[in-house]
């Protein structure tokens, strides 16, 4: 498959809501962007090294008090993933970091 033909293909997802957005970092900035990318449709693969954030997000609960569980909830039923897994990060179609540098 050409370059071209690969990003087309990409458009194409992006545009029919069906490309998965990684987001890495699930803190105070990346899970609300997380949040956001889902309320707009994607499904999203959201990543953190902290697995007890992780375990929090799968089970449907928040670990940031300005966003409540039921966010969490519909993101979830929406298709909306958290992991600690580096090797499922090539499930993303497209992703973005949202980690400080250390």
């Amino acid at each position: 498959m050409s370059e071209s033909h690969r990003a087309e293909e990409l458009r194409r997802r992006m545009l029919e809501r069906r490309a998965v957005v990684g987001v890495l970092g699930l803190g105070y900035v990346g899970l609300p962007l997380a949040l956001a990318f889902s309320r707009q449709g994607f499904p999203v693969l959201g990543f953190d090294v902290d697995a007890a954030k992780v375990e929090e997000l799968e089970a449907g609960r928040s670990y940031i008090g300005h966003i409540d569980d039921g966010e969490i909830a519909t993101a979830r039923a929406a298709g909306f993933q958290a992991t600690a897994d580096p090797a499922r990060l090539v499930e993303a179609d497209a992703s973005c970091s949202a980690c400080r540098r250390r």
